[in-house]
């Protein structure tokens, strides 16, 4: 058979987490080799970068975009450091690949060997070379999970990063005290034993300016789960936990294992709170707990629309025996203790502001001339561009890389120039989530509809039997939010329309 020319080619780069922590520039010497590579043949390139842990390709954005232009007849071949790098999946991913390839009749080409799915013996070779590729990505998995539990029966610390206030000391592969971290556990602990509670330690941490673990402020489940850890006691605990919950990976179900089944190593490094402490601690926790109420009455009228006029945060309701309804004192408490404090009242004067708030709002909508559409761009087109934007920008970065690997940028310079597109980046992403959710919610109505989805409340609102939730619907239609307050006798309510 005649070898088909290439000229066109898509170079596929793909690395996962585990090779990150090991060699940061993996990625980057892989795409100097197969940038040479192209280069030496003479081939016009677009290269794909993917970083991540997952093996199916619904979780492999890039590789998806990938395919998408192979099917459509992009490119002659594409380019990759080795076969498996592209059939580490299931059976079914795997055949989706070649028939894609075969489809398409698109070459697969590494450094060693060419790949055409067209030809009965070579697509033989790839089928074996795929069961050898997922057996060996198996073995390794299971070799690695082996390793980490001998470890810990070593008493190593194999479980991540090390738990506040511990350092990982790589040469003896265990943890050691951080002094400085050590002085503020020391303060949880003995605040704890005192019988204060995780909020009120979050509080008192977060006035004296004392950052989290992670460099922010103190959470009241950050203290709980510092309280409740064993590795504080000086063991290594392994196996307590199965499956996972990640989003980008096919795992068995998350689950937590009987204790019976931990891998549990005494002694294996510093402890920072004794037995007693420990179980001193778990009691005064487990008293404490408020013990769960019976579940939610149901959706109000106004769920999910009410707010607190002073913090911003959501009120609730409480039914009472007479039948009437009251909104909730805002129980929000900032990072530092203080507490809002919104006193509640009857819903009835909610309601009355929003009756009354909607009759202004028809009046003020009839009383407008009749709308013509001045926008030159709906959210639907903004939004579109806005993506486009985010696709030059991603498009800068590969554009670094290539001056990177062309030597047209020293490394500071190029780490300087990606800090910096990555910065426009995130903002990019914000604007088009923001833009997102307007597009959701229907973005900017005309008065016309604004009338009509009035009306319909109107028409349904003194029907007996239509239900709370019906209306909630509604109301969400027309209106955005209602924000509440009271000062003493003084009641503030504000309706925000759509």
């Amino acid at each position: 058979m005649e070898q088909k020319k290439i000229y066109e080619v898509a170079v596929y780069l793909r690395k996962s987490r585990d090779e990150a922590s090991k060699d940061e520039d993996v990625l980057l010497k892989h795409e100097t080799a197969l940038a040479d590579f192209v280069r030496k043949n003479n081939w016009r390139y677009v290269i794909y970068r993917e970083i991540g842990s997952s093996d199916s390709i619904d979780f492999r954005p890039e590789f998806k975009r990938l395919l998408k232009d192979v099917e459509n007849d992009f490119y002659d071949a594409v380019v990759v450091m080795d076969y498996d790098r592209l059939s580490r999946g299931d059976k079914e991913d795997r055949a989706r690949v070649e028939k894609v390839l075969k489809l398409s009749n698109t070459l697969v080409v590494t450094p060693n060997r060419m790949y055409d799915m067209n030809d009965e013996d070579q697509e033989l070779i790839t089928d074996i070379e795929g069961v050898f590729a997922r057996y060996e990505y198996r073995m390794i998995k299971k070799r690695f999970q082996r390793g980490k539990k001998i470890g810990a029966r070593l008493g190593h610390w194999t479980n991540g990063p090390a738990p506040f206030p511990y350092l990982y000391d790589a040469e003896a592969r265990s943890l050691e005290i951080d002094e400085q971290k050590l002085e503020i556990y020391q303060f949880i602990k003995e605040r704890l034993l005192r019988g204060s509670t995780c909020a009120g330690i979050c509080w008192e941490l977060n006035r004296m300016g004392v950052p989290s673990p992670k460099g922010k402020l103190w959470q009241e489940s950050v203290v709980y789960r510092l309280a409740m850890n064993e590795v504080h006691l000086g063991r290594v605990i392994y196996g307590k936990t199965s499956g996972g919950l990640h989003k980008n990976r096919k795992t068995a179900p998350f689950r937590v294992n009987p204790r019976e089944n931990w891998v549990v190593v005494e002694n294996a490094h510093p402890a920072v709170k004794t037995p007693e402490e420990h179980a001193e601690i778990v009691k005064l926790l487990q008293q404490r707990r408020i013990q769960t109420k019976r579940t939610r009455h149901g959706t109000y009228v106004y769920s999910g629309l009410v707010f607190c006029g002073k913090c911003g945060s959501s009120l609730q309701f409480q039914p009472k025996e007479n039948g009437r309804i009251l909104v909730k004192k805002c129980q929000k408490v900032d990072p530092f203790g203080n507490r809002c404090g919104n006193p509640g009242a009857d819903l009835e004067h909610v309601e009355m502001a929003v009756i009354e708030s909607l009759r202004d709002y028809e009046e003020t909508i009839r009383s407008r001339p009749i709308q013509v559409s001045t926008q030159d761009m709906t959210p639907q087109m903004v939004l579109r561009l806005k993506e486009t934007e985010l696709e030059t920008l991603h498009e800068g970065i590969l554009r670094l890389k290539d001056l990177y690997v062309s030597a047209d940028l020293t490394k500071q310079e190029y780490r300087t120039r990606l800090d910096r597109q990555k910065d426009l980046i995130v903002k990019k992403e914000n604007e088009i989530q923001q833009l997102k959710e307007i597009v959701h919610i229907g973005g900017p109505i005309s008065d016309q509809e604004r009338l009509e989805r009035s009306e319909e409340l109107e028409n349904v609102w003194q029907l007996l039997d239509t239900k709370p939730e019906e209306k909630n619907r509604l109301l969400k239609q027309i209106i955005e939010r209602i924000e509440y307050a009271r000062n003493g006798y003084g009641i503030d309510v504000r309706v925000k329309f759509r």
